[in-house]
């Protein structure tokens, strides 16, 4: 972009800027750098910060919900949680390092973050982009054999590979992405009285950059989203068009546990596409945008204009995928008829407390009655065995209360597990 100012500045028109006084050198300065007051700037501003509210909150709270059991159970974690979570931080990541130096950028198009940041917000952006699409390529294969063959699932998804699997993922995304970090670099352009610093990649020759470009969509887009979705149609072959009468010689409690693993197989299947096709749908436009303007000298207008809107689109996807993965794979909903069933449980405990202690209390009632006691003096020694009764009840009623939400959380995490 500045590339081509600096020739338009130069070579269609002579501009000389000994001409100009202090105040006009910073108003044209303000003009070049500031574009806060464009109807696309502002359009970007409001879309950045929605996604960022909305990709910070969901990220956390996803981060929360995944991780929220105790050390000494962790070993009982699903590999799809365990994923889900080191997507969860891929996503975190983008949300918080790309998004606002991104809008800051745009708002500002002078590079004032320094080296540092130059190279490092293109190297996140890239490295998180590659860890997402590769852990879902591993979920995807983990659904698969998940659904083929759960007792080889189980062995082959241990959480020790699974921890693994995650550090391979990083590793190669880094190794990947690592010539993004090497090549952008901080530049200065020269406006004989000012300066202005702009971040971008100096190749050393155009079709290297090209054919980097080129690889990356193909390693980090096509094959990995291909791979995909044919992994979950067979996986949704499986689980749709399979036999309905495999478990009918069961017994009826053992054909409603294999129906409901079934259902939550289901929606783990569907959440695992909706992921992919989210992340193909967001990357597509700005992957197209970057190819394009490779292979042009001179880009048009309206697809610079056009390239901000791709790359908001791209990273809103760290967003978005929060909604996929805990509302659609019923992370929070389990969440919530935790909390339901435990309420429930404590008023139906102390429903039956109040009875037992109404129980309790009337064989003194009765003694009461043959000792020929009158009714002034039978209350307050009622309401005192009454007392007597419930100082008696509460303890045995929070021990109930505590092995009922023990229980509640044993039978969530069993229904969890079970994805």
């Amino acid at each position: 972009r500045w590339d081509s100012i600096r020739q338009t500045s130069y070579s269609s028109f002579d501009l000389s800027f000994s001409n100009f006084s202090s105040n006009d050198l910073a108003d044209l300065e303000s003009m070049l750098l500031w574009t806060l007051h464009e109807p696309s700037t502002i359009a970007l501003t409001v879309m950045y910060s929605l996604s960022f509210i909305l990709g910070f909150v969901g990220n956390l709270m996803s981060l929360r919900v995944l991780t929220s059991r105790r050390s000494r159970q962790l070993a009982g974690v699903s590999a799809t949680r365990s994923l889900l979570v080191n997507l969860a931080v891929c996503d975190l990541a983008v949300v918080c390092v790309c998004m606002p130096i991104t809008l800051g950028s745009q708002i500002y198009t002078a590079w004032v973050y320094g080296d540092l940041l130059c190279r490092a917000v293109p190297f996140t952006q890239a490295v998180s982009v590659s860890a997402s699409v590769l852990t879902l390529t591993v979920i995807s294969v983990n659904r698969y054999y998940s659904v083929r063959s759960p007792l080889r699932a189980r062995t082959m998804f241990t959480r020790r590979r699974i921890l693994a699997t995650v550090a391979v993922v990083w590793t190669v995304s880094s190794m990947m992405c690592a010539p993004i970090a090497v090549m952008n670099r901080r530049r200065e352009i020269s406006f004989e009285t000012f300066t202005i610093l702009v971040c971008q990649e100096e190749w050393p020759q155009h079709r290297l950059k090209q054919g980097y470009n080129v690889l990356l969509f193909v390693m980090l887009y096509c094959l990995p989203v291909t791979f995909n979705l044919t992994i979950g149609f067979l996986t949704g072959r499986r689980l749709w068009g399979g036999k309905k009468s495999t478990f009918s010689d069961l017994d009826p409690r053992s054909q409603a546990l294999h129906t409901s693993r079934l259902k939550m197989r289901q929606k783990i299947a569907k959440m695992v596409v909706c992921l992919v096709l989210l992340f193909a749908v967001s990357w597509l436009p700005l992957y197209l945008a970057d190819l394009w303007i490779d292979c042009e000298q001179r880009p048009s207008s309206w697809l610079l204009q056009t390239r901000p809107f791709a790359q908001w689109l791209g990273l809103t996807n760290s967003s978005l995928n929060p909604i996929c993965y805990c509302f659609i794979g019923d992370l929070y909903r389990s969440a919530k008829v935790i909390r339901t069933r435990y309420y429930q449980k404590v008023a139906s405990l102390f429903n039956s407390a109040s009875f037992s202690s109404s129980v309790t209390v009337a064989p003194p009632a009765a003694g009461i009655t043959d000792s020929k006691v009158s009714s002034a003096e039978r209350r307050p020694i009622a309401a005192a065995v009454a007392a007597s009764a419930s100082m008696v009840t509460i303890p045995r009623l929070l021990n109930l209360a505590r092995l009922a939400v023990t229980k509640q959380r044993l039978l969530c995490e069993y229904n969890i597990n079970v994805i």
